[in-house]
């Protein structure tokens, strides 16, 4: 299944918005570009956060606040309308994949952030699951944080040329690594 991976610890579920072309070519969830986010800002906390868990792609539960493919060559869009990801048959779909985490849910954008939202606050979820929100792990969302955990500014691959004439393919992601730091730091913020 494209939009759902089951972890082997009940602990930690990471939702997204939902499937798009490089789960349903891989056929798991959070592929391509978001997975590979996903796998450094899991490698991240597993770093620095393992009093709550181990922070792992199979230790964790990764669904999506829907669960249908969707990508602009073969559905005209890219995501799932408010209406349907509040639909019930959605919902309780959702509520059931969910129903096992036991400390957790971090949301990875707007419509999983609704979703989830939705089934806490109709009580839907397993009772003292912590529910955080998140930006989207794509780079379209991360590259507007522009400041790292010290303070610092991240420039711009194309700023950083202009400043320094420094180039590199190592510049992109050494600035995603610095701002998945930066989220890394909000969950465990939430956690602590």
């Amino acid at each position: 299944m494209c939009h759902f991976q089951k972890g082997v610890k009940n602990d930690v579920a990471f939702v997204f918005s939902c499937p798009g072309a490089a789960e349903e070519a891989a056929n798991r969830p959070a592929a391509g570009r978001t997975g590979t986010n996903l796998h450094q800002l899991l490698f991240i906390l597993n770093s620095h956060f393992r009093e709550v868990t181990e922070w792992s792609r199979e230790a964790i539960t990764i669904t999506n606040a829907w669960s249908k493919v969707e990508y602009r060559q073969l559905t005209g869009r890219t995501e799932a309308t408010i209406k349907e990801v509040l639909s019930e048959e959605n919902l309780s779909r959702l509520e059931q994949e969910l129903n096992g985490v036991e400390k957790v849910i971090i949301c990875s954008g707007q419509r999983a952030t609704l979703a989830v939202n939705t089934l806490a606050n109709t009580a839907r979820l397993r009772e003292g699951v912590k529910v955080i929100s998140i930006r989207h792990l794509g780079l379209r969302s991360l590259n507007q944080i522009k400041v790292d955990i010290n303070g610092r500014p991240i420039y711009s691959v194309a700023e950083q040329l202009t400043r320094d004439g420094i180039t590199s393919p190592q510049l992109g992601l050494e600035n995603t690594k610095k701002r998945l730091e930066v989220v890394a730091h909000e969950i465990i913020n939430v956690l602590q």
